[in-house]
């Protein structure tokens, strides 16, 4: 779906981008925006709407459907080309590059800003599950997964602008609806890691992170071997946030000691180093002020 979008994206012309954004606007309202309502709900004349739907559904940004009437709705790629041009239009970003990866709940490729710096960008995907997203999310989606997935670049975004650079984490650059720019993603997932010469320096790193992200009064939420990174000078970094909670949340007890134990657990089986988890436990939450 990405890779759609940013092959579209130097095709599109801002008339197009002008109808998708009316057509955005009627999605919180319509699953299907009605064909008969088009006229009132942009200022373009009948025939262009009906030159740009053409166009749109060509580049597959949108689709026609039937159900109790002829409507039309904005597919993934569709926003993807909102975020990525207003993204351009506000000089965050300059140029797109190649895949990172591709997960279930989000993809991530690289780019450049027009300062020539390397970055990440983001593209939420947390629609694809909604019986899982509502029990693992802090916020319930109202329009599908574009809703779910604009909160958690915004919650992702606000809770780096908090901890960095105090915690070895990804910059924060900017959002727009689902998509997160930030500072470039370079390494290896610690579950993906074959050898570490030193493990326990890494583990003693990553509990450092932990323990000043307590510090500051937000947990992870979902940390794992999945989203350490071990950069190739062999320092840590801390990714995907969307799930944090502040220290204050009911269950942040439980929620700080799922994260440590998955941690520990994993060196454990993978390192055969061993830490008690209660005495761990301990010394994070003896750093909060």
């Amino acid at each position: 779906m990405t890779l759609q979008a940013i092959r579209k994206f130097h095709d599109i012309e801002e008339k197009d981008i002008e109808l998708l954004s009316d057509l955005e606007k009627a999605s919180t309202r319509y699953e299907w925006i009605p064909e008969d309502r088009l006229p009132q709900l942009s200022d373009m004349p009948k025939q262009d709407i009906e030159y740009r739907l053409d166009r749109l559904n060509k580049f597959e940004l949108v689709e026609g459907g039937t159900v109790k009437y002829r409507g039309y709705r904005i597919l993934p790629p569709g926003f993807d080309v909102l975020a990525l041009y207003s993204l351009v239009e506000r000089d965050v970003l300059e140029a797109f590059g190649i895949s990172m990866g591709i997960g279930k709940e989000a993809d991530i490729f690289d780019g450049l800003t027009p300062d020539n710096e390397r970055v990440a960008i983001k593209f939420n995907r947390l629609g694809m599950s909604f019986t899982r997203l509502k029990e693992k999310r802090p916020y319930k989606p109202k329009h599908g997964w574009i809703d779910a997935s604009k909160k958690a670049a915004r919650r992702e975004f606000e809770v780096l602008k908090k901890i960095y650079p105090k915690l070895e984490v990804p910059k924060p650059i900017a959002f727009d609806r689902h998509i997160l720019v930030m500072g470039f993603i370079e390494g290896e997932e610690l579950s993906e890691v074959a050898e570490i010469d030193l493990p326990e320096p890494v583990l003693d790193e990553i509990l450092r992170n932990v323990k000043e992200s307590y510090r500051s009064g937000i947990i992870h939420g979902d940390l794992s071997e999945h989203n350490v990174i071990i950069k190739p000078n062999g320092e840590v970094l801390i990714i995907d946030w969307p799930q944090w909670e502040p220290v204050t949340h009911p269950e942040a007890d439980d929620l700080l000691k799922r994260d440590v134990r998955n941690v520990l657990k994993f060196f454990e089986r993978k390192f055969q180093i061993e830490r008690d988890l209660d005495r761990v436990l301990k010394e994070i939450k003896s750093s909060k002020n």
